[in-house]
């Protein structure tokens, strides 16, 4: 049989882990704290950690369909509660009694990932087995697959390692091989003991590493997507960031990142992973503020500067800091489109007297519906008031096409965070984003760190953006 991906034990990371990320979530952690805490004070903190453990506890089960949740319910039980009643006819594939139940061991187990950081025990294959045997508690078979191909329920032993192979045929008929079964527990205790050499390593390499190793042993006959990023947000929990969550609309990205490390390039899921955490903390910014009981003088003139703030009417010092390094990107922005518009006026340009390259920047205070709409769709909530630039590579070849880039500040009350968004319009029809064509600028971050990510980000930009415009010539 034809095989995609051949089983290997599994390897360490090298000798620069940290060289796989851009260290973007060192200065957000920093922010996050400052977040973390002014929420707390307002009492926003504890609906905003249900709303988040919801949302995990109902994604990584679609995400693995165990069960399908129209979006809308998904919305309201993130938002109400975990209830069967709260689920109506035709909204799963399954009972919602059942469905309601499994999301809510799926929360449980969760829960119980905060109590295991709590009490500062270390991984193990003992408690990854727990994990395993809490997350499928309410699901008594699997479905397996005979040597005739033919698929039959199996029995599930919750917290057991497999007795059978179970690597996957693909859609195109190759086998990708996981760990055979006579190696799963010598291959767990590698994992445990690998990881624990990693205290030094950035949590979202960490992350990134025990996720595509374990999904390389895949030790249990059914649930290792679920353990997988389980155990990867028991550690982004312990960093004090939030648990990872990987929703529907990202599962081809997902497995595209899985599959470039099953190459032996862990950078991309790495990426993905500090995206999840990026956004997370986007919603945690977006939570509705409550100015606190007021007991003194003192708080009361804190109390005004938070309303004025709250307002747009003050900003403070610190979050200023955003805007100045969101000016300065803006300028490099200029200067390489800039390069690139004469270049393609080199190159191209004598060819027709109908092609022709520039650049553009919008006018002051100016947005358009398309470009609000379009950065919606990155999740962004954008404050055009407070915070409003953009900026565009022009692309007339018989036509009026732009590479544009959306500068904006993010939430319903400006904290310091500014949002980039890349995306491309042709001869006027609806924009379209970029592939990882998403930024975050924040006050906390030194200009040239800042750079230094925004420079890569935006080649990264500059080669999928025109070579998606080349597709449409």
């Amino acid at each position: 049989m034809a095989v995609s991906h051949k089983w290997q034990p599994i390897t360490d990371l090298g000798d620069d882990p940290n060289s796989l990320t851009d260290g973007e979530l060192t200065s957000l952690r920093r922010v996050w704290a400052d977040q973390k805490k002014e929420l707390s004070e307002s009492g926003s903190l504890e609906e905003f950690d249900k709303r988040l453990r919801r949302e995990w506890a109902i994604e990584t089960g679609i995400i693995e369909n165990v069960y399908t949740l129209d979006r809308g319910v998904t919305e309201t039980l993130i938002e109400k509660g975990i209830d069967a009643a709260l689920i109506p006819p035709g909204a799963s594939d399954r009972d919602s009694t059942l469905v309601a139940r499994i999301v809510q061991d799926h929360y449980d187990a969760l829960d119980g990932m905060f109590d295991f950081v709590r009490g500062q025990r270390e991984l193990s294959t003992s408690y990854v087995k727990e994990l395993h045997a809490a997350l499928l508690r309410n699901e008594i078979t699997y479905t397996a697959v005979d040597q005739f191909g033919t698929a039959f329920q199996k029995l599930l032993e919750k917290g057991e390692y497999k007795t059978d192979p179970n690597s996957p045929t693909r859609p195109d008929g190759l086998v990708h091989e996981y760990c055979p079964p006579e190696h799963v527990s010598s291959e767990m205790d590698q994992l445990i003991r690998f990881y624990g050499k990693h205290r030094d390593v950035a949590p979202e390499v960490q992350a990134a590493w025990l996720h595509h190793r374990f999904t390389q042993i895949h030790p249990f006959a059914d649930g290792n997507g679920r353990v997988a990023r389980a155990i990867a947000s028991l550690v982004f929990i312990k960093a004090g960031w939030f648990p990872l969550i990987v929703k529907r609309d990202d599962w081809t990205k997902y497995i595209e990142s899985l599959e470039t490390a099953d190459a032996g390039d862990l950078r991309p899921l790495v990426a993905m992973f500090v995206e999840a955490q990026r956004n997370a903390l986007i919603q945690a910014t977006e939570v509705a503020y409550e100015v606190k009981p007021i007991t003194s003088a003192e708080e009361a003139i804190a109390a005004v500067r938070d309303r004025l703030a709250q307002r747009g009417s003050l900003v403070p010092k610190a979050w200023l800091a955003a805007g100045r390094t969101a000016h300065r990107l803006q300028i490099f922005s200029r200067e390489r489109f800039d390069y690139l518009a004469g270049l393609l006026n080199e190159e191209i340009g004598p060819t027709s007297e109908d092609f022709s390259f520039g650049v553009t920047v919008g006018q002051p205070n100016a947005v358009d519906e398309s470009r609000k709409e379009v950065v919606q769709r990155t999740g962004h909530i954008a404050d055009f008031a407070k915070y409003n630039s953009l900026i565009q590579l022009t692309l007339h070849a018989r036509r009026s096409d732009a590479l544009s880039l959306s500068f904006h500040a993010l939430g319903p009350r400006y904290r310091g965070i500014i949002g980039v968004v890349a995306y491309l319009s042709i001869d006027g029809s609806a924009p379209s984003l970029i592939e990882g064509g998403s930024f975050l600028i924040n006050y906390d971050e030194d200009l040239k760190r800042a750079e230094i990510r925004f420079s890569a980000w935006l080649e990264d930009v500059v080669i999928e953006g025109l070579k998606v415009w080349r597709r449409t010539l």
